[in-house]
């Protein structure tokens, strides 16, 4: 079971990691080409009682992170949270990255059944692993994976739907669909043979 909780984690959260990685790079180039301050789209969000654009990255790396350090058994590092920038974005994202990397699947051993405690000033909670990765960390990482995207989208940068999944590990395309995916996520589709 401990490769198969790495493939859904540390795996799952390297591929949108590298998804949301690409899609700020298209946004800062798109705020150049439309002549609008970077800052407006970083500050940008969908509803006033919702988190601007840089935290909602922010906090999707932090659950990328924190859940992939927790299953490997090991403390999560820290971060400041003090991005502002689409340039200081992607060095977070890097990082994290960088650090997911640097885990072994055989960190992950037993992992669906060890226990995770996690402590807030609000109170504590605690699951197995297996429920922290599918119930917790998962819908909240791309809760906030998929808000950023939002909010991009709403403010008129032309993404879709080929940038926001990617090139999918391990998919074979056939047909027209190999041709858009290729065209949307600027990766090469696999033709099935």
């Amino acid at each position: 079971m401990s490769n198969l909780m790495y493939k859904a984690s540390a795996q799952v959260f390297v591929h949108n990691l590298k998804n949301l990685s690409a899609i700020l790079k298209f946004a800062a180039s798109d705020a150049k080409t439309r002549g609008i301050d970077p800052a407006v789209l970083l500050n940008a969000r969908l509803a006033p009682d919702m988190f601007a654009l840089t935290r909602q990255v922010q906090i999707a790396t932090d659950h990328a992170k924190g859940c992939s350090a927790r299953l490997a058994g090991i403390e999560p590092p820290v971060f400041a949270d003090n991005e502002t920038t689409f340039a200081e974005l992607q060095d977070r994202i890097k990082r994290v990255l960088d650090f997911i990397r640097g885990l072994k699947p055989a960190q992950f051993a037993g992992s669906e059944s060890r226990e995770i405690v996690i402590k807030m000033p609000i109170g504590t909670l605690a699951f197995n692993g297996q429920d922290y990765l599918n119930g917790w960390v998962l819908p909240n990482f791309y809760f906030h994976y998929t808000s950023a995207y939002n909010i991009l989208r709403h403010n008129g940068v032309p993404v879709g739907k080929g940038h926001f999944l990617g090139a999918v590990p391990g998919m074979q395309m056939s047909g027209k669909i190999a041709k858009m995916m290729a065209g949307k996520t600027g990766a090469r589709a696999k033709k099935k043979r």
